[in-house]
């Protein structure tokens, strides 16, 4: 079997494998959204391209099955961070392409291009990644160490990363780690998630002296903890 990797601008990328086995040309939508389609070794490409973009509408149905329970952004999606708001425009342009500024994210998409497209939500979320990494790197640490010098806590260094299942953790010698994604989750469950993790500087694990000691610091810190619940690490 030979494999290779195409791009149809309908549909995005797709791999295009030409196997011996194959009596006809076939598709399908793997779990992660990747489009696959299998072909005879005497088939033309173009006879394969032709047939994946006659096959759109179901390949976006898929994928949009495949992203179940994750977010579909579309014009009328409303998602905040902490200091930009999303925009999503469709009008007369060639290109997908945004513009960051004066609080807003603006994402603009071609009339005649569908925004369900994963490669149209797939460009919407790198987008937001950026903004939030960049909201993160500024607001974080600075309020990580003016909270860890108003309740005396000491601790090394503080990274920032896009984690799937944590929204911070602290590490034996006290290095800290803030998820990104903070920066869509009201102001004070960022403070309730930034001091756990520095009252981790002291205390290593989630027993009883753990959560005395925090909720010196965060008064009703377990009904924060439970309120961290309505908010998932990955959403997108």
């Amino acid at each position: 079997m030979t494999t290779r990797t195409i791009n149809i601008e309908k549909v995005g990328q797709i791999s295009l494998t030409i196997n011996d086995r194959s009596r006809r040309i076939r598709l399908s939508v793997k779990s992660d959204g990747e489009i696959v389609v299998s072909m005879p070794r005497n088939a033309k490409v173009e006879d394969a391209i032709r047939f994946v973009e006659s096959k759109t509408d179901w390949i976006v149905k898929q994928q949009s099955k495949a992203q179940a329970g994750l977010t579909l952004f579309a014009p009328e999606s409303c998602f905040k961070t902490k200091f930009h708001q999303l925009a999503i425009t469709k009008g007369n342009t060639d290109r997908v392409y945004n513009r960051v500024g004066n609080g807003v994210i603006q994402i603009f998409i071609p009339d005649k291009v569908n925004h369900e497209l994963p490669k149209v939500q797939e460009f919407i979320k790198n987008t937001l990644i950026d903004v939030m990494r960049w909201e993160a790197k500024i607001y974080l640490p600075k309020r990580l160490k003016e909270l860890a010098e108003k309740h005396g806590f000491r601790y090394q260094d503080v990274s920032i990363k896009n984690t799937k299942t944590r929204w911070g953790s602290c590490s034996f010698t006290n290095n800290i780690n803030l998820n990104l994604h903070l920066m869509r989750v009201p102001e004070h469950l960022i403070d309730y998630v930034l001091l756990h993790e520095l009252a981790h500087t002291v205390v290593k694990n989630h027993g009883e002296k753990f959560w005395l000691l925090l909720e010196q610091c965060y008064p009703n810190s377990r009904k924060a903890d439970k309120e961290m619940n309505n908010y998932r690490t990955q959403t997108f």
